[in-house]
């Protein structure tokens, strides 16, 4: 992509912030499968899928890693067996791990079994596998999972606008790296090269905390605004604009439009894996901040997700909530009013609710969930308007018919 440079240019000169942020989710969403990062066992008791009847092994020959999917013949023995190399791994293990393998076309897909750090860690069916007929060794990475989950791959320029096959020539980096939220490192590197003047250096490279609230808040958008993962569209891409063509400072509104599902349906209080922003835009903690609820005032995207004990933060808007009568002493405000809760998505994940809510939703928030169908999250009806708060007509009536949600609004 033009005007970015290999992430570790960075780290002549910011050594300590590299170190640290190499330890985050972001720096680990996405590496080669080595013995140094492996967080799960290779080998031994294979997975069996009882939807598909299939048994899945991960094993690892000569300093390479595979996933086998085989069947048991009437003689014991292994049938309809397809075996894939394991190219790359996605996500951090924070909360689970795809595998990936990368086929000789370019295009890279998403392998059927996952693992999940729940219960210290267990292997599960990645999402929308847990059934008979699922994708199989099938499912390719489009460029929109790939945006949010890795650094920007080499690629010619214009060949990763959304709907086009997802080829990935070129080299892949390895983890998000620093040029996601701060944009092209290029003229900052170049600045530093020919001992520019200090503004001028300053100056050609971005720094989120020196933009207004509205501009920090979408550098963290780009990729935690989901507003479902169903069949919906969440996201419009602006016409003329590829897929990572996402500028931090630019208004995100440049870069595309998001929908969500209309209010008064089954799914207007949903709660999904990437649901960290559009849950706190609901909440009004968010509302009444007037700017001031940032995603930074509580997590530090550099090292440690709490920038400063979480009661603190609370405190500093809410003074004195401890003296009322009946409220709790405890420090653990988000125990409470943030808790965790099984996503509807991602059935064997936990995330923190950030609604914020006064009171906790009832029952159960960790109670097992299945996976739902697609039936069940099949949706008919108005696609919402969602981001910006403006959105041109075009975007909007594009948005009905893209993925068949308002076919009432078709020709």
């Amino acid at each position: 992509m033009a005007g970015y440079v290999e992430a570790a240019a960075c780290r002549d000169c910011h050594r300590e912030i590299w170190d640290s942020y190499a330890k985050t989710g972001m720096g680990r969403s996405f590496y080669r499968p080595a013995p140094e990062n492996a967080v799960e066992k290779y080998g031994g008791e294979a997975f069996y899928h009882k939807a598909s009847d299939r048994y899945y092994r991960m094993t690892e020959r000569g300093g390479k890693y595979y996933q086998r999917r085989f069947q048991i013949g009437a003689r014991k023995q292994e049938t309809n067996v397809v075996e894939k190399e394991i190219h790359y791994v996605m996500g951090s293990g924070n909360h689970a791990r795809t595998y990936l393998h990368q086929k000789a076309t370019r295009e890279i897909v998403e392998l059927p079994l996952g693992w999940y750090s729940e219960g210290g860690g267990s292997r599960g069916m990645n999402p929308g596998y847990d059934k008979r007929n699922h994708y199989g060794f099938q499912r390719l990475i489009a460029f929109d999972c790939m945006f949010c989950h890795n650094g920007y791959p080499e690629m010619t320029v214009g060949a990763d606008f959304a709907g086009r096959r997802a080829a990935y020539e070129g080299r892949m980096p390895e983890g998000i790296d620093c040029q996601r939220c701060h944009g092209p490192g290029g003229p900052h590197l170049a600045a530093l090269q020919r001992n520019a003047p200090a503004e001028e250096v300053q100056q050609s490279i971005v720094n989120p905390a020196r933009l207004s609230p509205e501009r920090q808040m979408e550098v963290c958008y780009q990729c935690h605004l989901e507003t479902t993962s169903r069949p919906l569209p969440n996201i419009v891409h602006k016409f003329g604009r590829g897929v990572f063509s996402y500028v931090p400072g630019e208004p995100l509104g440049e870069y595309a439009a998001y929908f969500d599902h209309a209010p008064g349906s089954k799914f207007e209080d949903k709660f999904e894996i990437n649901h960290s922003a559009y849950r706190l835009r609901q909440s009004q903690c968010f509302q009444r901040s007037e700017g001031k609820l940032l995603c930074t005032t509580c997590h530090d995207p550099h090292g440690a997700p709490m920038t400063r004990p979480q009661a603190e933060v609370c405190r500093s808007c809410h003074e004195g909530i401890g003296t009322l009568a009946g409220h709790p002493a405890g420090e653990d405000c988000a125990k409470c009013h943030m808790p965790k809760r099984r996503t509807d998505d991602v059935v064997h994940a936990v995330m923190t609710d950030h609604k914020i809510q006064r009171r906790a939703p009832e029952g159960d928030l960790l109670a097992p969930k299945r996976e739902r169908s697609d039936a069940e999250v099949a949706y008919q009806g108005e696609v919402a308007a969602y981001y910006p708060a403006k959105i041109e007509s075009e975007y909007v009536a594009l948005a009905q018919l893209a993925q068949d949600a308002n076919r009432a609004a078709g020709i």
